[in-house]
């Protein structure tokens, strides 16, 4: 099924008495609140949630299942007009960066994100705009603040230039292809809609992002308590796909093969989440675990953090959480020693103003 999370209501399935909606019969839900078309405006404040991956890592970049999870640690972004021509960035994270809107230069430097999501809309916007970052994410953990800040500049902006602020995931997603050169999209998707989502790339958007393309996003059930582990490092995601790349030459069928194993184990985990079998969503987190571990991308520090999570009273299931080869470790249903709970966003994109 497909969702825009970006439209002016989304149609899903719904089973169950869960707190999110899931697969089972139709309902529509109602878009958050500014969402759609609005008047031009002087100023826009927008927030967007962080996230962190639950299950199809690795295998969700080849068009298997995934679920993604919002996390309640948001980017805050304050957008304002201008009429000098120029876009001024200001966070607390980075040095301010001023640069003129006419002639337009390509998005680079810290704030590329938010310059890519301008450059959407600058055609709107001669006079420019101050923008105004924050953040509650973590910068060292990965946990979505590219696709948060990307999501949230991306409807600031639209708004600001009087457009709808509708289908955003898509431009969201060539924005952060072009700057990356990979991604799934399954974190933009949460920081789009909140909640935990099971998540799929169609075929035509594996390698390209057509414009009319979109995502396959279904909301699931909020699940029991989520807890992350820092394991003090963190391997970028583009060497760790680059180092299975380099791993997969000569063994594309053995690979391709695992992919398989692990969406199939994905997919039974949102069957699990979609009637609330929490135990059987466990199992099937910690059987992809071992997949991982197959991958090649849990080192030893990772690897204790798993086993620690897993012998803390009340843990239902425990994994990496992202790439692997660093980051963060996910334990379900309870907070092991030196982890930190992960309380779900339940609601994506948002408007203040």
């Amino acid at each position: 099924m497909i969702v825009d999370p970006g439209a002016d209501a989304v149609t899903v399935v719904v089973t169950g008495q869960g707190p999110r909606p899931a697969l089972g019969a139709i309902a529509s839900i109602r878009p958050r609140r500014g969402l759609g078309p609005c008047p031009v405006t002087t100023t826009v404040t927008a927030s967007a949630p962080g996230s962190t991956i639950i299950t199809g890592e690795h295998a969700v970049v080849y068009g298997h299942p995934g679920i993604v999870c919002a996390i309640e640690a948001r980017i805050h972004l304050r957008a304002t007009r201008r009429d000098d021509g120029l876009l001024i960035v200001h966070s607390d994270i980075a040095a301010p960066q001023t640069l003129p809107v006419n002639p337009w230069a390509a998005p680079e430097g810290p704030y590329r994100f938010v310059l890519a999501a301008f450059e959407r809309h600058h055609a709107k916007l001669p006079g420019g705009a101050t923008v105004h970052i924050r953040s509650e994410i973590d910068p060292t953990m990965g946990l979505g603040s590219s696709a948060a800040v990307t999501v949230a500049a991306l409807g600031a902006f639209a708004r600001l230039a009087g457009s709808e602020v509708t289908g955003l995931h898509t431009p969201a997603l060539q924005i952060v292809r072009a700057i990356q050169g990979r991604g799934s999209g399954a974190d933009l998707a949460a920081s789009l809609m909140g909640g935990m989502l099971a998540y799929r790339l169609p075929g035509d958007m594996l390698t390209t992002v057509p414009d009319r393309a979109a995502a396959d996003i279904t909301p699931l059930p909020v699940p029991p308590p989520l807890a992350l582990g820092y394991c003090g490092y963190k391997t970028p995601t583009a060497e760790v796909l680059a180092q299975i790349a380099d791993a997969m030459v000569g063994n594309e069928a053995a690979f391709d093969a695992l992919y398989g194993r692990m969406g199939n184990c994905a997919a039974a985990a949102a069957r699990a989440a979609q009637t609330q079998d929490w135990v059987a969503f466990s199992t099937a987190l910690d059987a992809y675990q071992a997949m991982m571990e197959e991958l090649g991308v849990c080192d030893e520090t990772l690897a204790r953090l798993v086993s620690q999570a897993r012998r803390t009273d009340g843990v239902m299931g425990a994994k990496i959480s992202g790439s692997g080869l660093g980051d963060c470790v996910l334990a379900l249903g309870a907070v092991p020693e030196d982890f930190a709970p992960a309380p779900v966003a339940e609601t994506g994109l948002t408007f203040h103003d």
